[in-house]
């Protein structure tokens, strides 16, 4: 996750090291939990003796995801969305905690995100929901679930209860950072149904169109400038992700935090992530009924985008002094286009043009 993960260290499979290793052949669950705190505090890579190759953390996550049968998903951020991997993790506390299955449905859990926090927060007032149907106090209850959740989340999200019985959970800047490298450097996934919306004007898709040209033409800059290498920077056509080849991960962490500190580059994070909430239903991981407002959307992180991109600079001193600040906003602006790429492509039915 951090920028350890960029180099090969020695590791000698002493205690914990070596309990996580022997048990990966008995317990895979376990020794990927205790692997994933080890490289979280020690950031290295680590030999995985089942498959006798040496692996980063975030390929070791991917190697747990696609080739490990486990009862666990505590480790769910290959999702996409935040809202929907989060309202799973309380339906699986409500089940630990024997609390009636039928209480409240996936979509039904009370879930948003905090406006009134520095970091990446979400709220749930599940509690209080469940309240009448335990008859049990909404504190005891949010309590309750806290606890089971706290073990479920300790890689990425701290967990804490208000006074008034509302449970927090707050992104820590690793985990923040794996999510977004994940959606600067895989492709987000089409949509088996196509869908149909309403037909948009040259003038309103324009904005749209520019800001992603602009995110392409950012990306193709710094390849040429070597802040950052992408495999085919003389593609003639949109591609669906940029291939980022080096530095990979992006250094998104300095000393533990999330170097995207300033407002505009927080505010652009908020947007990335309401924008992938609000289409957890086209990604097939929640019943919506709703409408969908998708140039909404896109617009909005359209705007997003030019504000960042106007006020945080990525040449020029910034290059110079702080080379890994540029190349972590070069990160969001590969994000942005990613999803910028995917709404006027598949959700509005337009170009998403190289530049204009």
């Amino acid at each position: 996750m951090g920028e350890g993960l960029g180099y090969v260290l020695p590791v000698k499979k002493t205690g914990f090291a070596n309990m996580a290793i022997q048990s990966e052949m008995t317990d895979p669950d376990q020794a990927y939990t205790s692997l994933a705190v080890l490289a979280y505090f020690c950031q290295f890579y680590i030999n995985i003796q089942c498959n006798k190759k040496y692996i980063s953390m975030v390929e070791f996550s991917k190697y747990k995801v696609l080739n490990m049968e486990s009862k666990s998903q505590d480790w769910e951020l290959e999702k996409l969305t935040v809202k929907t991997l989060l309202r799973s993790r309380l339906q699986t506390a409500m089940e630990r905690a024997n609390m009636p299955e039928t209480a409240l449905k996936l979509d039904e859990i009370p879930l948003n995100r905090s406006q009134n926090s520095l970091g990446v927060v979400y709220i749930s007032a599940i509690a209080l929901k469940l309240a009448k149907v335990c008859q049990q106090t909404p504190q005891a209850i949010a309590t309750q679930l806290a606890e089971t959740l706290q073990s479920m989340c300790h890689r990425d999200f701290a967990v804490t209860v208000a006074p008034s019985a509302i449970i927090e959970f707050e992104f820590t800047p690793p985990a923040l950072a794996w999510w977004l490298q994940r959606l600067a450097q895989t492709p987000i996934p089409v949509t088996q149904s196509r869908i149909i919306s309403p037909v948009l004007s040259a003038d309103r898709l324009f904005p749209l169109q520019y800001s992603h040209a602009r995110c392409c033409s950012l990306v193709r800059m710094a390849n040429r400038d070597q802040l950052i290498a992408i495999g085919q920077p003389d593609v003639a056509t949109t591609p669906q992700i940029w291939s980022l080849t080096a530095p990979n991960p992006l250094p998104w962490i300095d000393n533990e935090q999330l170097r995207l500190i300033h407002p505009a580059e927080s505010n652009l994070i908020s947007q990335l992530l309401t924008v992938l909430d609000s289409l957890a239903f086209v990604f097939g991981e929640c019943n919506q009924e709703r409408a969908i407002d998708y140039f909404k959307l896109a617009n909005s992180l359209s705007t997003a985008f030019q504000t960042f991109y106007s006020q945080c600079r990525i040449w020029g001193e910034i290059k110079k002094e702080n080379l890994k600040l540029a190349q972590a906003r070069l990160g969001l602006v590969l994000a942005t286009q990613s999803l910028l790429r995917f709404i006027l492509e598949e959700l509005l039915n337009a170009v998403a043009p190289l530049e204009l």
